[in-house]
């Protein structure tokens, strides 16, 4: 996002609390575990003063530097602190503008969402979002009440109270550094599947579709990815030849990634509650993801795997899709509507991000013209 950001214009830095193992330090910007005693081998005292003063720090330095925050849901830069509801009031203070979005667990109250499966997914992968429930409410209460731009993706706004702008997703992907390699190899049909939250990626079920098809003889191999680093999910993506992402809801970032390679992807788009609302006006119709339920599994496996011509053709349909749909050029621009709406005031250009809209509401004269459907692809949709 900040990379795409900079191609508009914008000076945009990220900051976070620490570093996950998949991540590397150079991936952001300011790290909170940077400052004094933020390293588990400093001194106590140290340590003791970075947890009470470090976010107050931070927040006071980017005050001073910043016009435009970004939140998630479950707090700014004063979360965990007693002024964690009184945040978007100090920046308002401040004239700043607060721009949030879900990215999942933040906005997950179980007893606001409609899909039985969803919940029993959580309840496996994730039992304490369950119980912080309250919690939770009350975060999106605060705010969706008191930020002055709510950006909603996928099936993530179902309990918002307000969303602003709907988008499949906010966040690009640099269709530039991940480009299609051709990749020789003799051996198995290689499907791919990023298996970090299995119950809420349907791992299980991918494990026995591929075993269904191995014992009916077809050549075929399962490679799992699990918390490893990114450098090491690219190389394992880059070799396999299908790409089974998510098969309760959704499609994430595996997807766009595997589509910016130009591998075909399997996953879950058929529930029309989630996704009908996306496919009017957010672009979704023109997705070439083959949307598979978990029953759907074994035989659309079985498909893409011995018919590589249309593995050829979903790929290049997926890559022409992440160019149009998820590039830094697009989401680029999706942020500066934003920022002109917040910041300079202007009317917003439309409620739901779609790059054709955006184009005739904005009234630039130019349309990236792209292929809308790809024939024989109708067997994909539910």
């Amino acid at each position: 996002m900040r990379e795409a950001m900079a191609l508009r214009g914008f000076e945009a830095r990220t900051v976070v609390d620490s570093v996950l193992h998949i991540n590397a330090p150079k991936d952001y910007d300011y790290r909170l575990s940077d400052l004094p005693g933020g390293r588990v081998e400093s001194f106590f005292a140290l340590r003791v003063l970075h947890a009470l003063l470090a976010r107050y720090v931070a927040f006071v330095w980017l005050v001073f530097r910043f016009e435009i925050f970004h939140f998630f849901f479950d707090g700014g830069f004063l979360a965990w602190t007693p002024l964690r509801f009184a945040e978007v009031q100090l920046l308002h203070l401040a004239g700043k503008r607060v721009v949030v979005m879900p990215y999942g667990g933040d906005v997950i109250v179980p007893s606001q969402m409609r899909s039985l499966e969803w919940r029993q997914a959580l309840a496996s992968d994730y039992p304490a979002l369950l119980r912080r429930s309250r919690s939770t409410s009350r975060q999106i209460r605060y705010f969706s009440r008191r930020a002055d731009f709510v950006v909603g993706c996928l099936f993530h706004v179902e309990t918002l109270p307000r969303w602003d702008l709907l988008t499949t997703h906010y966040y690009p992907i640099d269709t530039d550094s991940w480009r299609p390699e051709q990749v020789e190899r003799d051996g198995p049909i290689r499907v791919f599947h990023s298996a970090n939250h299995r119950a809420l990626k349907g791992t299980e079920f991918v494990i026995e579709a591929v075993e269904q098809l191995r014992e009916e003889g077809l050549e075929i191999e399962l490679v799992l990815a699990e918390r490893l680093p990114n450098a090491e999910v690219r190389r394992l993506l880059q070799s396999c030849d299908i790409v089974a992402e998510q098969f309760i809801h959704g499609y994430a970032l595996a997807a766009m990634e595997a589509m910016a390679l130009a591998k075909p992807v399997l996953s879950n788009l058929s529930d029309p509650y989630y996704y009908e609302v996306h496919r009017l006006h957010t672009g979704l119709d023109e997705c070439p993801i083959v949307s598979t339920t978990v029953e759907d599994l074994p035989e659309n496996l079985q498909r893409l795997a011995v018919e590589p011509e249309l593995r050829a053709e979903l790929g290049l349909a997926g890559r022409e899709y992440v160019m149009r749909h998820h590039s830094y050029e697009t989401v680029g621009r999706m942020w500066e509507m934003v920022y002109r709406t917040v910041w300079d005031g202007q009317p917003l250009e439309t409620p739901a991000w779609h790059p054709d809209a955006a184009v005739r509401a904005s009234g630039e004269d130019r349309f990236v013209e792209i292929v809308r459907g790809t024939p024989g692809l109708d067997w994909r949709t539910q």
